[in-house]
């Protein structure tokens, strides 16, 4: 019977995604529990769903911001506002406007996780900091996105070739003005493969095509839920 080997990292950066395979067997295996304990019960989720369903969202103005500070919170962040900005009526702001008035950007907001990580709420103390960035933006709307636990997991078979899976926790919420109040909540876990075409692709490629799938979906739930889908 053919045997695999599996071996799994945590992405810091998008740029260090072609990790030598030099791990021993006892490296795999504790990486193998770490998946485990990551993805245990996150598959799927929630894209876009309202606090309070008597709450519509208006179609005025919104602006993105990250979450976190890493490479693949500022892409998630791009793209979200990239899909916003050409699948919806709502005025959106770019994020070449959101790292002028946000010193430092990207920037990191603490998150309360609950249920497991099943879902993640902005926590209390970052509501006034969140505040004065809401009135530089000057928009009725912030979502706050993060991509969490960037990992990477690599099956590699006897019979020669191995695949690598790139799968993160995504989060978000929506905050409305000016109020300060949460009115929505993101949270789900993506994954994606690559195959032999990885010989061809570029550095990064299949964590890019996860953000980016990823804010798609997001958008593809928000139009549905908001009905501000551009006609």
């Amino acid at each position: 019977m053919p045997s695999t080997r599996v071996f799994e990292w945590k992405v810091w950066w998008l740029d260090d995604l072609e990790i030598a395979m030099n791990n021993s067997w006892l490296h795999g295996a504790l990486a193998i529990a770490a998946f485990s304990v990551v993805l245990g019960g996150c598959g799927g989720g929630t894209f876009f769903a309202l606090k309070d369903l008597n709450n519509p969202i208006k179609p005025t103005s919104i602006s993105v911001i990250t979450g976190g500070s890493e490479d693949a919170d500022l892409k998630l962040a791009e793209y979200l506002t990239k899909e916003l900005k050409e699948r919806t009526t709502l005025q959106v702001v770019g994020q070449d406007e959101v790292s002028k008035a946000i010193p430092s950007y990207p920037i990191t907001v603490k998150t309360v996780e609950e249920k497991s990580g099943e879902v993640a709420w902005v926590d209390p103390s970052e509501k006034v900091r969140i505040e004065k960035i809401q009135a530089k933006l000057k928009t009725n709307y912030v979502f706050v996105i993060w991509s969490k636990r960037l990992m990477k997991r690599t099956v590699c078979s006897d019979r020669g070739g191995c695949t690598n899976t790139y799968s993160a926790d995504v989060y978000g919420n929506l905050l409305e003005y000016p109020s300060g109040k949460i009115v929505s909540h993101t949270a789900f876990n993506k994954r994606n493969s690559d195959s032999f075409l990885a010989l061809f692709r570029s550095k990064g490629y299949y964590v890019d095509e996860l953000l980016k799938n990823s804010a798609e979906g997001i958008v593809d739930e928000f139009i549905k839920v908001t009905n501000a889908g551009k006609r």
